[in-house]
């Protein structure tokens, strides 16, 4: 489940309840993204923001930005986890062992090809690759400003852009 009220997004993960801020640079970071996904492929990739998928026997969980395979079709207003190319997730609390922990463990195990945690705390991206039952095989850190390659399930690649990701500082 994922409800917005007043600046937060209300998901519920795993039978608990998170309040997450959302705030302009999150807004930013994820428009930047989807831009540059649509930049390099046009409309055979699809992106979606916010949406929920579906993990067979498991909450539903609405990444920041999911980006889809060309045939990927809803299923009333989610899709389904095998739809799913790569997950992209912005830190909105520092440490946030939601999306460091849970989502790994969870995305990884429904076989997400790469997930990208985009971190401003820390002005890192996380990118996980190579998907296994509790999490994923490779994580390397790359620092804003240089060039991320999220490697789409699918076998293309999309070159990120992160020098005009925010940092907190």
């Amino acid at each position: 489940m994922d409800l917005k009220t007043e600046g937060y997004v209300v998901d519920v993960i795993d039978g608990r309840v998170i309040l997450t801020p959302q705030g302009p640079d999150q807004d930013d970071t994820i428009f930047n993204i989807r831009s540059q996904v649509r930049d390099r492929y046009g409309k055979t990739v699809k992106t979606a923001s916010d949406v929920f998928v579906d993990f067979p026997g498991e909450t539903s969980l609405a990444p920041d930005v999911a980006i889809l395979s060309s045939d990927a079709v809803p299923h009333g207003n989610r899709y389904v986890c095998t739809d799913v190319l790569a997950a992209v997730e912005f830190v909105s609390i520092e440490g946030d062992a939601n999306d460091y922990v849970t989502k790994v463990a969870k995305y990884g195990r429904f076989g997400v090809a790469s997930y990208l945690i985009v971190d401003p705390f820390r002005a890192v991206c996380t990118l996980l690759e190579g998907p296994q039952p509790t999490g994923y095989k490779t994580k390397e850190e790359i620092q804003f400003g240089e060039p991320v390659t999220l490697r789409l399930a699918d076998g293309r690649a999309v070159d990120i852009d992160t020098s005009e990701f925010p940092a907190k500082s």
